[in-house]
């Protein structure tokens, strides 16, 4: 009944978020000149095929990847003699990291803030039948675990604990899966997918793949619609959030030292939800001005859960400021907003982009007017393309900056919570977080991070040395470490030589083995100030007394099979 076919026919299989190479190679391929240039790529994951006009499946395209010779799907793809149907074995993907003295990494899905090793693992099936497809790609975690020296102190409001529990973690996800329809332009459906919405490479203000894929149901473009203005793409989603399953005590007890707060252990207490949201995002490309996307990305998320479908729908009548006692019925919500653009410049093989958030809304006009900045966050970047003396080889240079730290007028407003922070909220406890990981910028609240690279680009091969410094949680550093207070009449007359940062250059290479596709990652990591803490063995020197800085190595090895 079904034959294995190569004919060139419409499927709408998207990139995996975070699939190793794979990922950034599609959006590297419009900056190379080899898709269309109309797709933003600000609201991931794309479906090539419909969005891009590539021929065949993302992984398996030869105009992407002209040097590849194998043969795929010979046993693995059937469809039958009208193309109406399809099912075919998706790429397996397994990651391995090792963490020597602390977690570090972030917009990885599943995976854990975890000191270890620790895996991940992914595959499954693809099915399409019309305008039906489905997808079932379940994803699979394990991590040591292993024991770190707790914070002195951590954010309120939000579920974001630094490690997850006092055992090995083991968890299984629903992962990159989903059941769609697909009509004109326009998809409907339900996923368990991670989104991004945004244009950054490393971090997105408000959705990216940092957090596990969360149950949700979508409505979006599929491919950007033209309008008598420009090209527009769109999507909205509603879903439920799930808490951590851990509880953990926010602070050190008074009079001990070093100041530790207590173990993150399991909370058989926590509820399955903690909250529904309804999200929409949405670009703008002028047609008198190709290559420029402009954004817009909106959360509005309430504690409970749903009554009924609708009740996604009525959360976006919820008041900017506080309760609200109309179509929300009397509910408390948190608002997280952005704007964003990205401008290719595809002849030049260059991109450069940005993301500006905002999380508690001006009270009026006035003071809009008077304190634009407050409750900001925000992330700029470019990345440029040279072609290499060797036929299709590029070398590629990018940047990227993201600061969640928020500015000082923050600090000061009487009625914030001291160490206020982007994703944080009184009213959501849980803040802005899906199984108790940020659902934006990975680096987490209050943190900053810089980074800058160089690639050689040559087909499956890849090397790059890049260099990365994060700061963490300044928010929690200036708001609430009272051990670091030195006294006087200034609140923020702190040491200012225990900034908590990581200061990083990371080796990467990316080849192939066959069918087999294996990248490399060694990350030479050197910390200062580890937990915001004082070295229990130092001694005082002429301008500080040390902190706890040590080097580490870590190590990351993922590997994609594709049938």
């Amino acid at each position: 009944m079904f034959l294995f076919s190569s004919s060139n026919w419409l499927n709408g299989q998207a990139v995996p978020l975070g699939m190793p190479f794979f990922d950034d190679a599609i959006r590297r391929a419009q900056l190379m000149g080899l898709v269309d240039q109309n797709n933003s790529f600000m609201i991931r994951p794309v479906q090539p095929q419909r969005s891009l006009g590539l021929n065949w499946t993302w992984d398996k395209d030869t105009s992407l990847y002209s040097g590849d010779t194998n043969t795929y799907g010979q046993f693995t793809q059937w469809t039958d003699k009208k193309n109406q149907f399809r099912i075919e074995l998706l790429p397996v993907q397994i990651q391995l990291r090792y963490n020597r003295h602390h977690p570090y990494g972030w917009a990885d899905g599943p995976m854990v803030p975890a000191k270890g090793m620790q895996q991940y693992a992914s595959g499954g099936i693809y099915l399409k039948a019309k305008w039906l497809e489905a997808q079932l790609r379940p994803e699979l975690v394990k991590a040591q675990n292993k024991p770190f020296q707790n914070p002195p102190m951590r954010s309120w409001g939000i579920d974001n604990p630094e490690r997850m529990g006092q055992s090995e973690y083991k968890e299984t996800f629903m992962g990159q899966s989903y059941v769609k329809l697909n009509f004109w332009k326009f998809t409907v459906g339900y996923s368990t997918e991670n989104l991004w919405w945004g244009a950054g490479q490393k971090n997105a203000i408000i959705l990216s793949n940092n957090a596990p894929g969360f149950g949700h149901f979508t409505l979006n473009t599929n491919k950007p619609i033209e309008t008598k203005l420009g090209k527009i793409e769109g999507q909205m989603v509603g879903g439920r959030l799930k808490p951590s399953g851990f509880k953990y005590p926010d602070r050190y007890v008074g009079g001990t030292w070093p100041p530790i707060a207590g173990d993150v252990v399991v909370d058989s207490l926590a509820p399955e939800y903690y909250g529904f949201f309804n999200g929409m995002t949405g670009t703008f490309q002028p047609k008198w001005l190709p290559g420029l996307f402009l954004g817009f990305a909106r959360i509005v998320q309430v504690p409970g859960n749903p009554k009924g479908l609708s009740n996604y729908f009525s959360i976006l009548g919820l008041s900017a400021n506080g309760e609200n006692t109309g179509s929300g019925g009397g509910q408390n919500r948190n608002q997280l907003v952005s704007l964003s653009f990205r401008y290719l410049l595809q002849k030049s093989h260059a991109e450069i982009y940005g993301e500006l958030g905002r999380e508690d809304w001006a009270w009026d006009f006035e003071d809009f007017m008077t304190r634009p900045g407050a409750t900001t966050a925000w992330m700029m970047g470019l990345r440029k393309l040279e072609e290499a003396p060797k036929k299709g080889a590029w070398y590629q240079f990018m940047a990227e900056i993201t600061k969640i730290q928020a500015p000082l007028d923050s600090y000061t407003q009487p009625s914030a919570t001291p160490g206020y922070s982007f994703y944080t909220n009184g009213g959501i406890s849980s803040g802005w977080t899906n199984r108790g990981q940020v659902m934006g910028a990975g680096i987490g609240p209050g943190s900053n991070m810089f980074t800058a690279g160089v690639s050689y680009l040559d087909g499956y091969k890849t090397y790059g040395v890049h260099f990365e410094r994060v700061a963490y949680n300044e928010d929690l550093f200036w708001g609430r470490l009272d051990y670091l207070y030195l006294g006087g009449p200034n609140p923020f007359f702190k040491d200012i030589s225990k900034h908590f940062v990581d200061w990083g250059f990371l080796l990467s290479h990316h080849t192939s083995y066959g069918k087999l596709f294996v990248g490399y990652n060694l990350h030479v990591l050197r910390t200062y100030n580890f937990q915001w803490n004082y070295d229990p063995n130092g001694k005082a020197g002429d301008f500080r007394f040390p902190g706890i800085n040590v080097w580490s190595l870590n190590l990351e090895v993922s590997a994609v099979y594709r049938f």
